[in-house]
């Protein structure tokens, strides 16, 4: 059954709000309802609310202007720095199209807490290990696999039952959630061993992306390992001078 967070419904609300933004819903320079409408919209308490506001007041989505309310910003210069917006890595550096994934995830019981402690910054002894193999006409092209305490689903109400609802969450949802990431880029001859998917390369080289996705405070939420065959990897970096 999904675990219910309270301390956590900002997270959820910070979520609706910002999807209305990006929907146009709420644009550029308008005004967001008043706290009581939008806390009862939202259905959260008004202290609730007031966290995600904050949140979004950070993150550069909205401006609080005291004693008028709270107004949508114009945040095209924040996005445009360099740093191109979070998701859909594997479509990002794959150069075919993916039409499909196959997906398998277990629960591992952890060993080495100080690792878990360090990468992750919380003491968990459960970690879903998700693994996904993305296909391109019928052809494996690349495989992922994810790394997440059972703490972090639980913040996001997942069923630790439901695959599609995981898959989803590592998919979508995460990467909506994350305030930023980092990807560290090397190369590597071996893929993680599976009876059931094979991925190949030609010149027996892959292209290994370790993705971290991180929360507004600096955690790491999520941890990938993808693989793809160097064949059919393309990264790019767009960097430019302020």
């Amino acid at each position: 059954m999904p675990i219910k967070n309270k301390s956590h419904l900002y997270v959820v609300a910070y979520d609706k709000i910002l999807k209305l933004i990006n929907a146009g819903v709420y644009p550029v320079g308008s005004k967001l309802p008043a706290e009581l409408e939008l806390s009862k919209m939202m259905n959260v308490s008004r202290m609730t609310l007031r966290q995600a506001l904050s949140l979004l007041q950070e993150d550069g989505y909205i401006e609080t202007i005291h004693g008028q309310g709270n107004f949508i910003k114009d945040n095209t210069k924040l996005r445009s720095i360099g740093l191109e917006k979070i998701g859909d890595t594997v479509s990002n550096c794959c150069t075919e199209a993916i039409d499909d994934i196959d997906s398998d995830f277990r629960l591992e019981l952890v060993n080495d807490y100080d690792y878990t402690k360090k990468l992750f910054g919380i003491n968990s002894a459960v970690v879903i290990g998700f693994s996904r193999w993305y296909k391109s006409k019928n052809k494996i092209v690349a495989h992922t696999f994810s790394a997440l305490p059972s703490e972090i689903a639980s913040q996001f109400q997942v069923s630790l039952n439901d695959k599609e609802c995981i898959l989803k969450l590592l998919e979508e949802r995460i990467y909506e959630y994350a305030h930023s990431s980092t990807i560290e880029v090397k190369f590597t001859k071996s893929v993680p061993p599976s009876s059931s998917h094979q991925l190949h390369s030609n010149n027996d080289l892959f292209t290994l992306l370790i993705e971290s996705l991180y929360d507004s405070i600096g955690h790491v939420i999520l941890q990938n390992k993808i693989y793809i065959p160097t064949e059919f990897s393309s990264i790019k970096i767009n960097r430019k001078n302020k």
